[in-house]
């Protein structure tokens, strides 16, 4: 430690305040300035974020807005054909009924013959549209493309696949006047065979009993749709400085662009200088549906030069098309660098009154600390001598504890040797008074003398043992010393051992054999407390089996909790776990969490002091740098389950002694 005097800790008291005020105050602006500079790329992305989503949802409005464009027109355009193909059969059944009323008069064959030639040359839709007239059975009255189908029954006509082509409509005026819809029919300027769907229009004439009808062809009123709504809905669309729509057939023609030397050309080759193929992957996700890619554009309208682009594809899958509009990076570029200028002159101004603010806040902070440093010496000097005085009277009421602990253990252990030495001397009792009969009778053998005397002397050995093991107990020296856990364990037990045949209680136990180093003392008065503990937790409990349970075991890994290994300098050649387990019954809820306290005790005042156990505990936990824990456990024996405590001991293999 740095300090090593009281002079030396009152200037560090006086001056550290203001060194460490200036070091925060460093490093807060410190922290600032990078705070400031990662809100400031923070700020940048997302702006950058927040400019990518506002043009990706510009650009699926338009590209939306344009596909619904597309449907209405369509519907509008397709109900427009509808419209007119009726107005055109109207006005043919106008003729009809014009000409009927004309020459009532005519038979119905000579009347056919002038409808037929009012009607044969009439030529409407780029001439691609004519009337056709027919009975409802199917018989052929007029065809002006095919003339050869008049007077012909065509009810049974089929198309390529085998359907018939006209059974709908036959089938249709049984019920109806007029019919509107699909039919199979071939182009008049083809030779291919191939038949198209057509869009028709038919009318019942019934006072003559004629259909008279006319129709469109699907491909050629789309194909004018189509080109009405680019020319109208698509091609001048723009928006913003660089903003499009276009469209790609989903075999790559280029249906429209802003550059119109594209139009009309096929594209699906047309790669980015990335590889990207670009019209391939826009019609691959136009038959996905809809979603966004990225590539380098081949043109960008304000500079006229390739360009990265985001770019919103969406498909129209009957017609095949694959309707797109993006961005470009480099207007996100130009939107960056004016909004980074923006934030660097708003965060260079934040940073300069913080600045400001951070000096103004050192200068009142180390007056204060100067202030405060000199109230905090003059409160120390009392405060040390309030400690030291504390100090004096914690140490002794320390050794007040620990020499009633003794006293107490003490009381324990004559005892002990009162029970221990009852039995031998009563034998050198015996064994002296009847020597002493034998010889005054004149009857005492040398054999039998010399065996008396063996006996006292092996007795009286006894008792001299019991003595060094009772005075080594209460030896105050504090030396760690290599133990056996097996020396332990018999000396241990062989101090309450009289105690144990007196209660009858049978000690059941297991042991690791290995050693370790600690204070002997120490850890045999707590293991003494505990046993002893243990035995008065039988009294006054009428039980036919009283156990005792005392295991040691060696163990590799720390168990003790909140652990570090890894800083744990005592515990690298493990540990050993030394178990106390009774079957008395256990302790109370209300008192197991009291048991280590000082004072506290569950016996009747003349019986304990309640300071074995809190002197084991601090014993283990300060002195042994152990750990100790009690707990309520089921113990098993004579296949009955029976409750106990059960104490809990972690030492370390070997103890760092205190310098």
């Amino acid at each position: 430690m740095f300090i090593k005097s009281e002079k030396q800790l009152l200037t560090f008291i006086r001056f550290s305040p203001i060194i460490i005020i200036f070091i925060i105050a460093i490093l807060i602006n410190i922290l600032f300035y990078f705070q400031n500079e990662q809100n400031f790329k923070k700020d940048l992305e997302i702006y950058k974020r927040n400019y990518i989503e506002s043009n990706k949802i510009l650009t699926r409005f338009q590209v939306e807005k344009a596909y619904k464009d597309i449907l209405r027109e369509r519907n509008n355009l397709e109900k427009s054909l509808e419209e007119k193909l009726k107005r055109r059969v109207n006005e043919a059944f106008s003729i009809i009924e014009n000409l009927h009323k004309k020459y009532p008069h005519l038979k119905e064959e000579e009347l056919l013959k002038i409808i037929k030639e009012s009607l044969r040359a009439i030529r409407f839709n780029d001439k691609r549209g004519y009337f056709y007239i027919a009975k409802p059975n199917g018989m052929s009255v007029l065809h002006p493309i095919y003339p050869h189908f008049e007077n012909t029954n065509i009810a049974n006509k089929k198309d390529r696949h085998g359907h018939y082509i006209y059974k709908e409509a036959i089938e249709h005026f049984k019920n109806n006047d007029d019919f509107l819809g699909y039919l199979k029919a071939t182009k008049p300027n083809e030779n291919t065979g191939k038949e198209y769907d057509k869009l028709t229009y038919m009318k019942l004439y019934k006072p003559l009993d004629l259909v008279i009808g006319t129709g469109e062809y699907k491909d050629e009123y789309t194909k004018n749709i189509q080109n009405h709504i680019i020319a109208e809905h698509i091609q001048n669309v723009r928006y913003g400085e660089n903003g499009y729509i276009f469209i790609f057939d989903y075999e790559g023609k280029q249906l429209a662009h802003v550059k119109k030397d594209y139009i009309g050309k096929n594209r699906i080759d047309l790669v980015d200088s990335n590889g990207f193929m670009i019209t391939q992957e826009i019609i691959n996700q136009a038959k996905k549906g809809s979603g966004f890619i990225n590539y380098i554009g081949s043109i960008m309208p304000e500079t006229g030069e390739p360009a990265y682009k985001t770019t919103y594809i969406k498909g129209v899958e009957d017609w095949g098309w694959a309707i797109g509009s993006g961005f470009y990076n480099l207007d996100l570029l130009k939107y960056l660098e004016l909004k980074k200028d923006e934030l660097r002159e708003i965060n260079n101004e934040a940073l300069k009154k913080t600045l400001l603010i951070s000096f103004i806040l050192t200068l009142i902070l180390i007056t204060l600390a100067f202030y405060i440093s000199k109230i905090l010496e003059n409160f120390f000097k009392k405060y040390h001598e309030k400690i030291a005085e504390e100090i004096e009277e914690n140490r002794k009421k320390d050794m007040v504890l620990y020499q009633q602990s003794k006293m107490a253990s003490m009381g324990e252990m004559l005892g002990n040797i009162a029970h221990q030495w009852r039995q031998p001397l009563s034998t050198i009792s015996t064994i002296a008074s009847g020597t002493k009969i034998q010889k005054e009778l004149n009857i005492l053998e040398d054999k039998e003398f010399d065996k008396g005397m063996e006996l006292i002397v092996t007795t009286t050995k006894h008792l001299s043992q019991t003595i060094d093991d009772f005075r080594e107990f209460f030896n105050p020296n504090k030396v760690a010393k290599n133990l056996n856990t097996l020396v332990i364990y018999e000396k241990a037990t062989q101090l309450i051992s009289s105690r144990l045949i007196a209660k009858d209680i049978e000690l059941k136990s297991s042991v690791d054999e290995t050693s370790f180093i600690t204070f002997e003392n120490e850890l045999l008065q707590s293991l003494m407390n505990i046993l002893n503990n243990a035995i008065d937790a039988f009294e006054n409990k009428k039980m036919e089996n009283k156990i005792i349970e005392f295991k040691i075991k060696y163990q590799k890994e720390c168990k003790m909790p909140n652990c570090n290994i890894i800083e744990c300098t005592q515990g690298k050649e493990g540990y050993i776990t030394i178990t106390i387990q009774d079957n008395a019954g256990g302790i109370s809820k209300e008192y197991i969490d009291k048991i280590f306290d000082a004072y506290f005790t569950t016996k009747h005042k003349s019986q304990g002091t309640g300071i074995g156990l809190y002197m084991t505990y601090e014993i283990i936990n300060k002195h042994l740098n152990g750990y100790i824990n009690v707990e309520n456990e089921v113990i098993k024996y004579n296949e009955k389950e029976y409750l106990g405590a059960k104490f809990t001991i972690i030492l370390p293999i070997k103890i760092e002694e205190e310098n």
